[in-house]
């Protein structure tokens, strides 16, 4: 009987390490400093190689903006713990900020999509996401970073 399940097992303990690996507490929404591409991950209380002069805004998984400003050694991030249904949504806002190729043509969605000006939290952009309206939500994510000014930790 164990036998049967150890197939199982390992396949488990894959997928977890696998998403452990990928997981980030933080993402680069804007940066001065060209060595950090938006949407790259850190994790809370890593020490990030900003050097004097330079600044990120970055999002926790909490949907907080932190600005962090460069010194000498770096810095460290903050020490701060998000729940698994902030992570998740992260995970699509990762996806979001980072810079893709525009596309030719039409894209496809699952029906009429939303004025982005309607769009007003980060799980209402996360669902329109999801339904496939990318312009939309993109939309109306940069319009809820340029509302949302970052805090100084």
């Amino acid at each position: 009987m164990a036998f049967r399940f150890a197939p199982l097992l390992a396949g488990l303990a894959l997928a977890l390490s696998a998403g452990g690996a990928l997981a980030r507490d933080f993402i680069v929404v804007t940066s001065s400093d060209p060595a950090f591409a938006r949407g790259q991950g850190f994790d809370a209380g890593a020490r990030v190689a900003l050097g004097p002069g330079h600044k990120l805004t970055l999002m926790h998984a909490s949907g907080d903006l932190v600005a962090v400003t460069g010194a000498a050694g770096g810095v460290v991030l903050p020490r701060r713990t998000a729940t698994q249904a902030e992570a998740d949504r992260l995970a699509v806002l990762k996806v979001m900020v980072v810079p893709t190729p525009k596309a030719s043509g039409a894209t496809r969605t699952r029906g009429i999509c939303p004025n982005p000006e309607s769009l007003t939290t980060l799980d209402a952009i996360v669902q329109v996401q999801a339904a496939g309206c990318r312009a939309s939500a993109g939309e109306a994510l940069e319009s809820w970073f340029a509302t949302h000014p970052p805090q100084e930790p």
